[in-house]
This record gives C-alpha cells, sequence and structure tokens, in this order.
C-alpha cells in the first residue's frame, strides 16, 4: 500500500506540475526575454567592445562607424539566437521587408548572417547525435567537422560517402529545440486566455492564424517531415517540367525525425547574389529575379504545395544556372478553389480593378454562404481604391502588401471568410516579392506575377456571367478615361 501510495504520489505531483508548467509558459517567457535583453544591453555589448578594443584592432580604427556597427551586429546576432528560433524567424522576416536604406544598414552590421551564420555548437555535440540517430554513419560518411551553414534551428555539414558523392547533413540543435517549444507553449497559453475573443470576427481570425503559425513551426523541427515534403514537391515539379528550380535528393537510409542526408549542391547562396557579391551583370539580375519569381509563384498558385519561407538563404544559385531550393520544414498547401480566389485577389489588386475584386469577394462569400450585395461590398472596398488614389497622386505606389492587407481587412469587415491557409501564402508572397526585387530592384511584380496569376484565376462558368454583369461598368470607366 505504501508502494501505491508513494506512486500515486508521484504521479500526482508530476500531474501538478505539468499543469503548473503550462500556466507559467507564458510568464516564464517573458521573464526569459528581459532577461535576455538585459543581459545583452549591460554585460554582453560591454564585453564584446572591450574585447575588440583590446584583442582585435583590425585595420578600421576601433571607433569606426564600421566597427561599431559590426559589434552591435554581432551582439544582435548572439541575443536573437540565445531567445530561440521563433525570435530568428521574425528577425529574417523583419530583415527581407527592409527598405533599400534599411538594407544597407542591416549588410553594415553583417545581419544578413541570420540567413545561415549563426553561432555554431561543437562538432562534438553533433557527431553525440549522429552516434544516437545513425550508429553507422562512420562506416558510411567521412563527415568535415566545420558546418557549412547554421540556421537558427539547425546546423548542416558536408560529407562525402564511400563511392565519393557528395552530401549535407543536416541535424536539429538541442537547444533550440528546447527553446522553440517553450516559447510555442507561451503562444498556446496566449491563444487559450485571448479565446473569449473568438466570438469577434477579427479575433476569431487572428486567434486561427496563431494556432496555424504554432502548429506549422512544431512541425519544422521534424525533419522526417521535411523528407516527405521534399519527396512530394520533387514529384510535382517533375510532372511540370519546371527548368529553373532544383530540390536535393535524399539518402533515406540515414534520415530520421532529428537528422536529413540530402544531395550537396554547389554554388553561390542567393545571400551573395543580393549582396553583390556574386558577379552578375545587369541584365542577368533580371532574367534570374523574373524566373525565379514566376516558378515560385507557380508554387503556389498552380502547385498548390509551396514552400513558406523562401528567404535568400534557403536558396542558390547553382553552376548551371539552375537555383536550389532547401529547408523544407516550413510549407503551405491550398486548395484549388483557394488557390484560384487568391490569384484573383492579388490580379485585381494589381490591375487596380475594383470591380473584378468585387466579383472575386462575392464569390468567395457565395462559397461559404454569405450572400451580400454587391453595393454593400464595393463601399467597403472604397478604402482600397482610396489607397490606391493616394499613392498615385503623391507619385508612389502602393505595396503589395498595403493592397493585400487593406483587401483582407475589407473582407473581414464584411464577414467574408479568407481562405485557410493565406497567411502563410502571403507570408511566402511578400518573402517572395522582397527576395525578387533584392536581385533586380527596378523588377515589376505585377508584370511578372500577371502571366501566372491570368492563368491561375482562369474563370469558371459563373465567373463569366459575373464579367458580363460588370461590362457596362468597364464601358463606362473607358469613355471617363478616355475624355
Amino acid at each position: 500500500m505504501k508502494t501505491n501510495r508513494d506512486r500515486s504520489s508521484k504521479v500526482s505531483r508530476s500531474f501538478l506540475g505539468g499543469m503548473a508548467s503550462e500556466h507559467l509558459a507564458l510568464a516564464r517567457e517573458i521573464s526569459c526575454i528581459y532577461k535576455k535583453l538585459l543581459y545583452t544591453g549591460g554585460i554582453a555589448l560591454p564585453l564584446r567592445v572591450s574585447k575588440a578594443f583590446l584583442k582585435e584592432p583590425g585595420i578600421d580604427p576601433f571607433w569606426s562607424e564600421k566597427r561599431i556597427l559590426e559589434l552591435v551586429g554581432d551582439v544582435a546576432l548572439s541575443c536573437l539566437d540565445s531567445l530561440g528560433p521563433v525570435y530568428g524567424k521574425l528577425g529574417q522576416i523583419a530583415l527581407s521587408r527592409l527598405d533599400e536604406e534599411g538594407q544597407q544598414l542591416a549588410q553594415k552590421m553583417q545581419l544578413t548572417r541570420l540567413y545561415g551564420a549563426w553561432p555554431a555548437i561543437p562538432f562534438e555535440d553533433i557527431e553525440a547525435i549522429l552516434d544516437t540517430e545513425i550508429p553507422d554513419w562512420q562506416q558510411e560518411f567521412v563527415v568535415e567537422p566545420y558546418p557549412l551553414g547554421v540556421a537558427s534551428m539547425a546546423q548542416v555539414h558536408a560529407a562525402v560517402d564511400e563511392e565519393g558523392r557528395e552530401w549535407v547533413i543536416k541535424v536539429i540543435k538541442p537547444d533550440s529545440r528546447r527553446r522553440l517549444e517553450e516559447t510555442l507553449q507561451a503562444l498556446e497559453q496566449i491563444v487559450t486566455l485571448t479565446s473569449p475573443l473568438k466570438l469577434t470576427s477579427m479575433g476569431s481570425k487572428s486567434i486561427r492564424e496563431l494556432q496555424d503559425l504554432i502548429r506549422s513551426l512544431r512541425r519544422e523541427v521534424q525533419l522526417d517531415l521535411e523528407k516527405k515534403n521534399l519527396d512530394r514537391m520533387q514529384e510535382r515539379l517533375n510532372a511540370k517540367k519546371q527548368q529553373v528550380l532544383r530540390l536535393p535528393k535524399t539518402y533515406d537510409r540515414f534520415c530520421t525525425p532529428s537528422v536529413l542526408v540530402m544531395e550537396r549542391f554547389r554554388g553561390s547562396s542567393l545571400v551573395d547574389v543580393v549582396e553583390g557579391r556574386v558577379a552578375l551583370t545587369a541584365d542577368q539580375r533580371k532574367k534570374l529575379a523574373k524566373r525565379l519569381l514566376q516558378e515560385l509563384l507557380v508554387q503556389v498558385f498552380e502547385i498548390g504545395l509551396f514552400h513558406a519561407d523562401p528567404h535568400a538563404g534557403n536558396l542558390m544559385l547553382l553552376d548551371d544556372g539552375c537555383v536550389g531550393l532547401f529547408d523544407w520544414g516550413l510549407t503551405g498547401e491550398l486548395r484549388d478553389i483557394d488557390r484560384r480566389h487568391i490569384s484573383g485577389i492579388l490580379k485585381a489588386l494589381l490591375m487596380s480593378d475594383m470591380q473584378r475584386l468585387v466579383d472575386v469577394l462575392v464569390s468567395i462569400g457565395e462559397e461559404h454562404d454569405v450572400n451580400l450585395p454587391r453595393t454593400e461590398v464595393e463601399a467597403e472596398l472604397r478604402k482600397v481604391a482610396n489607397l490606391i488614389q493616394e499613392h498615385k497622386t503623391a507619385g508612389t505606389q502602393a505595396s503589395m502588401e498595403e493592397l493585400l492587407e487593406a483587401a483582407l481587412r475589407g473582407s473581414e469587415n464584411l464577414g467574408i471568410p479568407v481562405p485557410d491557409g493565406l497567411l502563410m501564402m502571403a507570408k511566402s508572397l511578400l518573402t517572395i516579392e522582397g527576395l525578387a526585387r533584392g536581385i533586380d530592384p527596378e523588377l515589376s511584380f505585377a508584370r511578372a506575377a500577371g502571366p501566372v496569376l491570368l492563368k491561375a484565376a482562369r474563370p469558371n462558368l459563373k465567373e463569366v456571367i459575373g464579367m458580363g454583369r460588370r461590362l457596362p461598368h468597364l464601358v463606362k470607366k473607358i469613355f471617363a478615361n478616355a475624355s
């Protein structure tokens, strides 16, 4: 009896401890952020400055702007690394959204290291993980001790097998996995605390998107799922016979949930292309940006399975002119009807065609039994039209982010549900646009994306009838512009 009581007591304490741990997740995360920021500003930065002054004289004077910005960048990267992968992802998103002036400052701070040059874990730790996951790895591979790249969640090492074939071995970093789970538990507690907001359309959408994000990030450290995504995407790309993007083949026998062995590609990271470290002519840059943009959009709007994190660090310009696409842990998938609706929204925005946008939103509403008069939809979308007109008056062009956000806000106000997976798709689109503009700042998103969107938004019979209804309005608009 005593043994049973002891066992029962231990189980009870474990259960209560687990509940307390879940309830304290948000408080622990806030405390962690506070401590890391306090340490960074009060200790890490002064120590880094002192070390640079005493031990790293360098070519440039210590007090020069270049050295100071590099030191601040070092400390910022270290802080993000200690905070964990979620904050690293936020840093990557922020970096991809900077304007030209911001990009120049980020380059001076060397913050492009966020794309693949994070602090590495010792090779001894990598060997210990490989010993556990694939015990016979030393009989098959010779692994380079210095990493090829280090991301916020994983570390990659080059390897050669007995037949001389080149591979890369991707390993999830243990501390990153732990910090990711702690942060996601805090986000899950935020979802629980904000559950009363589900009664509002805006609150319900925000909570649903946060839950989708949590699930996606948790899947990203499951390398067996990444292998599955790679295999699925390879099959669909082969069916499309596209000749720009290439995905690495996997070595199935040595792949586990924590280790992924893939074919090694040779080439230059698109980070180096964006920053001008790879010699390309202006014409080569234009062609590369346009082809890459179109092929990545084909993933979203034709294939339906797409890379949800296509930043420059996940792409490589190969020696044969193709582009290698890596890190398939974070993917999105859209149904045919959702792809058609989303491409219709984007096409209408790019053409500044408010009547087409009204047609698409009315059609989405009807799909979900939300029947609204066109006049009500038109009234709500005047805000989008006003935004476009304001930019025209100022001699500027509204960004795709502004237009898409305004259109979706109008959809929410009308009670029209947006397609599932839209958050991930929108993030991917904005990253694609930023990447293409980084390669060629003069790229016209509308001109390059038009053919893909036109094909994806090909109307069905109901939409053709809708076009006929708005034909008189278009005729009036043409005559008004002509006069």
